[in-house]
């Protein structure tokens, strides 16, 4: 079945289940407007194109407001099912490709080293690289995601069900079968609440996250790694990969910052859930294999190292099943080893690690990974090879990613609130009253005093006055308790928000002493916006001829971790000049690493939008500035990209390989500099240059024109989004009304997506293309010679395709202000053509996306369903906003259908922040 074939398909459910749900008059009334829509897309002239949007116009606005509804739902419904057509279609275009071409397709493993080798990387260059690859995923909970949980597992029961259709050649009653229940799934779909009722608890997306790890993670990095060993055989025979190259973490139930949701409590019952899900699975795990393993000792004879430690655990304590299986299954040692080892697990998760962790007393947990590998090692050793690889290699390594916590939990706190909470036990402490209001070089020369001395005496247990310091010790306590009862691996980084100086670096690290976990605790500057990116490397230089904090890094194999941030630098600069930033920042932090003696690992804060770092992962990667990747590499996978990157295990096998392939392409350069493509000196002069202007252009119009801020909240969703249950943390980083300055980078980015401005991901770059279009030949061979310029070139192609300014007028006819509509839309419209074509001057197509037709006309196949989404959307704006009380029934039910417009807009885009 052909992807036009699948589409039409679901597409033909889903007007069967509107008509059986709701009437078929309001099936006929949402084909109406579709062919509204589709007739104005596809109309020859501009007055065809009118007549038609004058159409939808007036059906929109005739509409009553639960009509509307049913219309809002139908398109949403429609794009769910649509980005699961194209999934199931990619899957099957993955699958035709592998089959034809062999494990070595384009940026597999195998093909990657393939390449490697055949660029002159040697034995013991490759050696040297696969000694520092470390890769590592960062999961977080942004308010992106504006699926439900619930709606997702339909969807995924509907993908399963399209897969069978399309490639298990059903006979003719298991198609029709498969094809009623998909019916009956959308049924679901169409009757379920799309939006949630209640704003999800932290422990909600924590158990989100864990879903992802335990049902595609759990599978699929363990494949990597296989895959890895596999293609070393074949290019670079008897080298291996470190045990734990690709790895989790989560920020879920450990980021603090602006979420006053996340508690000591929380983070303590976060770590609960990562552990229990390692523990279950493992033990899972080790069940199964113990039946499976029913070897005969006659047969296959342990090694006495696991004759002693079988001979030893059953001498002891054990189970009354234990001695059961002993009894009827003497003969069978590897049988009654793994149950042994299961057993200990199942005892394990009793254990009430909240309580413990958050209690007094340092018990020993019930299980250790320490207690588990030695045995699982001596069992290998004793089986034939074929029984020690498959499923018990997989679980071995599993053991090894996952260990007993499922994820590192990552901690984020503002270096604002931090400084306010020393400030205060100093205060009380009587060390320095005036700590969080004094300057840089005041709080460092109270900091090199107090990292000179003892831990005060008179530090109380509880320290704090008021509820915000009294949290923020807690949480050290926290850390400190973890680390002492279950090691260190359950736990990441401290990563500080908002790092403006040496001093909120230094002042984690006197926290962390004083709460006796500093020690190998990696505590990560966040560089965000684009005066700090270019700070970086003034702030780890002082840190670096710190006495205390080079102590500090000791214990930290001297490495240090540094966290760029791609959205706060966007808000704040636009989205040219905070790439320049980031990719400038890269080099001399990795600079000053160096001169230093400091192995370096930079942490990219993406997201999902090109205005927040996102686009394709593999390029993004292998656009980093030379030499600046050297197999450490760390990302995070933030909100809808998830189920974007993830739900489906072929797509997330995909996705995987590529970061890996790109990171070791990219780290290739650092092993041998004569592979290193250096950038010209006059295409980074011409950067400098166009940075400048694109900065004055985007500040100008963000920060300096007059009423922006009234045209953002009133030609944009915002305040709606501000309002949704998509996520446990606030909107903006601080109470009032929101404002660019306060507002996250994530509901900024997502109210101009969904307005169809788009402006984030490009308003700056036609006016800074522009200023040097007189020396196209020079930008064109910047196109075709340097990947950083390259990626930023596609990655705006890509957002000015999805842009839209026909349907983005519509909205500015919701500002009060119509004469400050006009002139601001103008100025951003004009922006807006300059951008787009100067983006085709340089890369020599005809219009936008002809250079990756698949994406161009999937987005074109889009557009004629997304476009009566904003129509409806602006209408019950207006609607909305001529209330007279904003909190009445009326209000709440456009609310609602704004919400299904929203989710719509969003799958339709397939982008929300």
């Amino acid at each position: 079945m052909e992807l036009s074939q699948t589409i039409h398909l679901l597409g033909d459910l889903l007007g069967e289940v509107i008509k059986a749900c709701e009437s078929p008059a309001l099936f006929e009334a949402e084909e109406r407007l579709r062919r509204q829509a589709l007739a104005r897309r596809n109309a020859t002239d501009a007055a065809a194109a009118a007549e038609a949007e004058a159409a939808i116009l007036a059906e929109v606005q005739a509409h009553t407001t639960d009509t509307a509804r049913v219309m809002a739902r139908a398109f949403t419904l429609y794009f769910d099912l649509v980005n699961l057509a194209e999934e199931s279609e990619r899957v099957r275009a993955l699958r035709r490709r592998e089959r034809e071409v062999g494990p070595a397709y384009d940026e597999s493993l195998f093909d990657t080293l393939a390449r490697l080798r055949q660029r002159g990387i040697s034995h013991e260059q490759m050696a040297k690289l696969l000694r520092s690859l470390h890769i590592e995923l960062v999961l977080t909970a942004h308010p992106t995601e504006a699926k439900r949980r619930t709606n997702l597992s339909k969807l995924s029961r509907i993908h399963a069900a399209l897969q069978q259709l399309q490639t298990g050649e059903p006979l003719p009653r298991e198609a029709e079968s498969l094809r009623a229940a998909i019916r009956a799934e959308i049924t679901a779909l169409w009757l379920t609440d799309l939006a949630r009722t209640a704003r999800p608890a932290v422990t909600d997306e924590v158990r989100t996250a864990m879903y992802y790890v335990g049902e595609v993670f759990w599978q699929a990095l363990p494949r990597m790694y296989a895959e890895l060993e596999a293609a070393l055989r074949e290019h670079y025979p008897g080298l291996s990969a470190p045990p734990r190259w690709l790895t989790l973490a989560s920020w879920m139930g450990g980021d603090r910052d602006g979420n006053p949701n996340v508690t000591t409590a929380v983070t303590a019952e976060t770590l609960r859930l990562h552990r229990g899900l390692a523990v279950t699975r493992h033990q899972e795990a080790l069940q199964d294999l113990a039946r499976r393993l029913s070897l005969s000792a006659r047969r296959v004879a342990p090694v006495p190292e696991l004759q002693d430690w079988l001979q030893a655990r059953l001498s002891g304590e054990v189970p009354g099943h234990i001695t059961y299986l002993a009894n009827r299954y003497a003969a069978e040692p590897y049988r009654l080893a793994l149950s042994i080892l299961a057993a200990d697990l199942e005892h394990a998760a009793q254990d009430n690690m909240t309580a413990r962790l958050l209690g007094s007393g340092d018990h020993r947990p019930l299980v250790s990974l320490e207690a588990l590998v030695p045995p699982l090692d001596l069992i290998a050793r004793s089986l034939p090879p074929e029984l020690a690889g498959g499923e018990f290699l997989a679980e071995r390594r599993r053991l090894d990613i996952f260990g007993l916590h499922a994820a590192r939990l990552d901690v984020r706190e503002d270096s604002l609130r931090l400084a306010a909470t020393l400030g205060e036990l100093l205060r009380g402490l009587d060390l320095d009253v005036n700590f969080a209001r004094n300057s840089e070089e005041e709080r460092r020369a109270t900091l090199d005093r107090l990292l000179a001395e003892p831990r005060p005496a008179a530090l109380a247990a509880n320290a704090g006055i008021t509820r915000d310091t009294a949290e923020t010790w807690a949480l050290f306590q926290l850390i400190a308790r973890t680390r002492r009862i279950y090691g260190d691996a359950l736990l990441g980084p401290f990563i500080i928000s908002m790092t403006r100086g040496p001093a909120d670096v230094l002042t984690v690290l006197l926290l962390a002493r004083w709460a006796g976990c500093a020690d190998g605790l990696f505590i990560v500057p966040l560089f965000e916006t684009v005066n700090d990116l270019e700070a970086a490397p003034r702030i780890l230089a002082a840190l670096f001829t710190h006495p205390a904090y080079r102590q500090h890094l000791a214990t930290c194999d001297n490495e240090q971790m540094v966290m760029i941030g791609y959205s706060d630098s966007n808000k704040d600069g636009g989205y040219l000049a905070a790439n320049w930033a980031l990719y400038r920042a890269q080099e001399t932090i990795t600079r000053v690493c160096d001169e230093h003696g400091v192995r370096p690992t930079l942490f990219h804060g993406r997201g999902g939008t090109v205005a927040r770092g996102g686009g394709p992962a593999n390029r993004a990667i292998r656009a980093q500035p030379p030499g600046t990747m050297r197999g450490r590499f760390r990302m995070t996978e933030q909100g809808e990209n998830l189920a974007l990157r993830y739900a489906n295990p072929a797509l997330a096998h995909r996705h995987l390989e590529q970061i890996v392939s790109a990171v070791l392409l990219a780290s290739a350069e650092a092993v041998d500099g004569s592979l290193s493509s250096a950038v010209l000196p006059e295409w980074r002069s011409i950067l400098d240059r166009m940075a400048a202007v694109a900065w004055r252009e985007y500040r100008a119009l963000v920060y300096e024109t007059p009423g922006f801020v009234e045209f953002w909240r009133a030609a944009t969703p915002v305040d709606e989004i501000s309002r949704l249950r998509i996520g446990s943390r606030p909107t903006a980083r601080r109470a009032g009304e929101l404002q660019v300055t306060n507002v996250r980078a994530i509901p900024w980015v997502f109210s101009w997506m969904q307005s169809r401005f788009n402006l984030p991901s490009w308003y700056g770059l036609g006016a800074a293309l522009q200023s040097q279009i007189s020396d196209l030949q020079s930008l064109q061979a910047m196109y075709a010679g340097w990947p950083f310029f390259r990626a930023l070139i596609d990655n705006a192609e890509m957002s000015l395709m999805k842009a839209d300014m026909e349907i983005a007028a519509h909205y500015t006819a919701l500002v009060p202000d119509r004469a400050l509509a006009k002139a601001l839309f103008r100025r951003i419209r004009a922006e807006f053509e300059r951008t787009r074509d100067a983006v085709l001057a340089i890369n020599g197509q005809p219009e936008l996306l002809a250079g990756n037709p698949i994406i161009r006309r999937s987005i074109l196949r889009r557009n004629p369903y997304v476009d009566p989404l904003n129509f409806i959307q602006v209408e019950m704006l207006r609607r909305l906003r001529a209330l007279p009380d904003p909190e009445c029934a009326e209000a709440e039910a456009l609310r609602e259908v704004i919400v299904l417009t929203i989710n719509g807009i969003a799958a339709g885009l397939r982008n929300t922040g």
